[in-house]
Formats: structure tokens, sequence, C-alpha cells
């Protein structure tokens, strides 16, 4: 079977065999592994998983600075201090935690978060702000008369670290799946090395962005966790754990 290409798809959750292709957005990388082995699974879907889910060292989602596709959105000239209720993507917990970091522990504010499903404008005309992942993300960076807040600029400023936003995890010693490691190196290699394919793979597949942009976007994301992303994960990960738990309302429109 080929090797898919990280990066081929504008949300770029990409995996192999049984490992399972993960293109969909980063609300599958939120799930756990499903009927998969190995897979690509959110930094907090790991975390409270570490009990039956093993990292597989080397690979995973990181920013190190502005990650463009995870924004926090406002009204044109609304400070983040006074954000009193936040619209949340139903997708990447990671995210929330990082939406809530930013909001809360750097700003002061004590906003009330809801989990919402809908377009970007409905959600700014009902909220005092959005977080938008993904597609949604690249959408609202088109929107007139809205601030736009890049969540990974402001966590490299802040913690002066990477931010991991994904790790590849196992059901057991990742020793065990060293042929799919192979063929994870071989694609994020491949990848580093064609962006103008990546690029026109991710039109194709109707990213809302143009060339320009998406090339921004995708020079913007590593698929390497080194020894400084690992700082960076445990980082944002004790951050995390400062927060006071939900519950989040919900809402489906």
């Amino acid at each position: 079977m080929p090797a898919s290409t990280p990066g081929a798809r504008s949300n770029r959750w990409t995996g192999w065999g049984r490992a399972r292709r993960r293109n969909a957005g980063r609300g599958e990388c939120h799930a756990p592994l499903g009927p998969g082995e190995l897979g690509l699974v959110s930094s907090v879907r790991w975390d409270r998983h570490r009990d039956r889910l093993w990292r597989v060292p080397g690979y995973g989602i990181a920013s190190d600075g502005p990650v463009t596709d995870v924004l926090l959105v406002m009204q044109k000239g609304r400070a983040l201090r006074e954000v009193r209720s936040v619209a949340l993507t139903s997708e990447a917990a990671t995210s929330h935690g990082l939406a809530r970091i930013v909001l809360e522990r750097l700003h002061g504010a004590s906003p009330r978060y809801e989990v919402v499903s809908t377009r970007p404008e409905w959600a700014l005309a009902e909220y005092d702000a959005a977080l938008f992942v993904g597609d949604t993300a690249l959408e609202a960076r088109r929107l007139g008369g809205v601030e736009t807040v890049d969540l990974g600029a402001v966590w490299r400023e802040y913690a002066a670290l990477p931010m991991v936003y994904a790790v590849w995890a196992s059901r057991g010693d990742p020793a065990r799946y060293g042929f799919w490691a192979d063929r994870v190196a071989l694609a994020v290699g491949w990848a580093e090395r064609h962006a103008d394919e990546v690029v026109d793979e991710a039109r194709r597949l109707g990213a809302p962005a143009t060339d320009e942009d998406l090339r921004a976007y995708f020079s913007s994301i590593g698929y390497r966790v080194g020894l400084k992303e690992g700082e960076g994960l445990r980082r944002y990960l004790a951050e995390a754990g400062h927060l006071s738990p939900g519950p989040y309302g919900r809402v489906s429109a």
C-alpha cells in the first residue's frame, strides 16, 4: 500500500494501513485510535489515555510560532480581557485548552464556553469570540471586520517553546511498529521536499485559501517532534492541567 502524504490536505491528518488515514480534520485526531493499532491523536487525548497509549517518538504535528489554522476570532476592536462568551469548534480538545490558557491565564478573562457547529460568520454574530481550527480557520481569515489571534504565535511568545497539537501513539510498545514508523519518516521527508505538490493537492481537495496562503500555512507546520517540541508538550499539558474542568455548553447550530 503506498504511503499517504502528510499535509496533502489542509486538515493534514494522515496515517497508513492499520494506522488508518486521518484526513477529515482535527476532530478525528481528538478521537482515540478506534480499531487501529497506531495513529495520530491529539496531545490532550494521548495525555488522557496514557495508561493504554504509548507515544511514538519523533513525529506529530507542531508549530514553533504562527500556525495559521488555530485562530481565536473576535469582532474588531474587542479586547481579549473583555471576552465573555466563546464559541468552540466541536473538534480539537488541545486547541480548546490553548484558547483557555490565552483567555484565562494570559488575559484574565472568565468567559462562558459553548461547543457549536456553525459557520464562522454566524458564530461571531452571537458570541464575543470564536475558536476556529483547520479549514474553518482558513475561511475566517478572509472575513471582514474581525480580529484574528493566531494561538500558535501567542503560545510561542508566552512559553518560548513550540506547541504540539498531536502525536503519534500506539496501543503497545512502539518498537513493534518500526515498519510504520519508517513509512511516517519517509512521508514527512517527501512532504518537506515537495511543497508545491502538497499545495496543489490541497487546492485540488478544496482548501479555502490561495496558493500563497497555503504555502505560508504548510511552512508553519512541523511534523517532527524532537526534544524542544517535547518540552513544549510537557509545558502545555502542565498549563492545561491548572485549568478548571468544564463543563462546556453545547448547541447544535
